[in-house]
């Protein structure tokens, strides 16, 4: 959906639309990867997904209005930045680098270094609101957050389909849940290692590849532990 027809759609609700039931997310998953599970509280839905998507590139959900998410996950770099450490909105650097968020879905843990960040929800807060180091720099800025996604024209119809049974829908937890719902669709699985065990391609992997591989099966290194 591009910008342009969600403005549409969201100008056509305020004209009077009734919000109807989400739509229930259809899984395209790469061959051999199995169901991702989802939050029960946070079920998917087509337009949860699509809202967390525009709202995953949208510079105002950052203090200064200069960073998204996505400054830090670019796609053309694999949802990571590129750089050792990452660049927060304020020029504060984190401590370490910027996780990919391919297949994040099926992380058992969200960020390097905190195992008790299981759930993507719990993460995303981390960069909109930390303060040491700053990233996106929302600390103390929740209702400055959420007028500003309100009064953009697009966004009340989109968060009144994503979340019809709340009477007023924007607000920080559903931003949280529709920007995880986007992260849990970002998927891969056309790697060497995917083709040669997924989908038959005994090509794929190299000699040298293949030899690493049972080395990190193998009980003697345990790596697979």
């Amino acid at each position: 959906m591009t910008r342009a027809v969600a403005l549409a759609l969201a100008l056509g609700c305020l004209a009077g639309c009734q919000a109807s039931a989400p739509t229930e997310y259809v899984w395209d998953l790469p061959p051999g990867f199995p169901t991702p599970r989802v939050p029960a509280d946070n079920p998917m839905s087509d337009e949860k997904v699509d809202l967390g998507r525009y709202l995953f590139f949208d510079t105002q959900l950052s203090g200064n209005g200069t960073t998204s998410c996505g400054s830090c996950h670019e796609q053309r770099l694999a949802f990571t930045d590129g750089m050792p450490v990452a660049e927060g909105s304020t020029g504060d650097h984190t401590p370490r680098g910027a996780m990919s968020i391919v297949n994040c879905v099926y992380n058992p843990v969200q960020t390097w270094a905190n195992p008790a960040l299981i759930e993507i929800e719990d993460q995303a807060v981390v960069p909109m609101f930390g303060e040491h180091p700053v990233e996106l720099g929302l600390s103390g800025m929740e209702d400055v957050l959420t007028a500003r996604i309100a009064a953009d024209p697009m966004y009340p119809a989109m968060f009144r389909a994503a979340f019809p049974d709340d009477s007023a829908p924007i607000t920080v937890a559903n931003i949280v849940r529709a920007i995880a719902c986007f992260e849990c669709t970002v998927l891969s699985g056309n790697s060497p290692y995917d083709r040669y065990t997924y989908q038959g391609d005994q090509t794929a992997m190299s000699e040298s590849a293949l030899r690493g591989q049972a080395l990190f099966f193998g009980e003697r290194l345990d790596c697979f532990h």
